[in-house]
């Protein structure tokens, strides 16, 4: 049975549908190559696309939010097109992840994927829904604020510089 629907009422170009572990894994992989995330990409420099995407997984598999709420997405074709993850912290319900697949970026799926979200935690009674994402991730800021998401904090993540290794004279 095809359990795929079409988020916001039929809005979306995208259609919506539970996976396996396996699945989102795979995905979550594919996402990272090429990512704007600051902290995916410095993952991925670090370790390796696969170290990355686990630790990504892991993470959201961790948070307060549940799992039955995961979708992957899936383009007018038929073919994966990304991933939206609901999540929610202690507070509030979040957006957790969402995830373009490279072949499928720069098409404006991401605001799809965000409406997505945002209605499945409306429809689930959430009064508040927060979000957040790096600075100089301009695409998904954007789509935040043509969701009409507000920007009510902004967190600045300080680090010591890496030590220089020091050379034989």
């Amino acid at each position: 049975m095809d359990e795929r629907r079409c988020a916001a009422g039929g809005d979306s170009r995208l259609s919506f549908a539970p996976a396996s572990d396996e699945e989102f894994l795979r995905t979550v992989r594919r996402i990272a190559v090429g990512s704007l995330d600051e902290e995916t990409r410095r993952n991925v420099a670090a370790r390796d696309v696969e170290a990355a995407a686990r630790e990504e997984w892991e993470f959201y598999r961790g948070c307060p939010g549940e799992r039955e709420w995961w979708r992957l997405a899936y383009g007018p074709d038929g073919r994966l097109a990304g991933l939206a993850i609901p999540s929610a912290t202690p507070y509030a319900r979040n957006v957790g992840f969402l995830g373009v697949l490279p072949e499928f970026r720069g098409r404006g799926y991401v605001d799809d994927l965000l409406a997505e979200v945002t209605r499945s935690h409306a429809q689930a009674g959430a009064k508040l829904i927060t979000a957040t994402t790096d600075t100089g991730n301009a695409p998904m800021a954007a789509a935040f604020a043509r969701a009409g998401y507000r920007t009510t904090e902004i967190r600045m993540i300080w680090s010591a510089p890496v030590a220089e290794p020091e050379r034989a004279s």
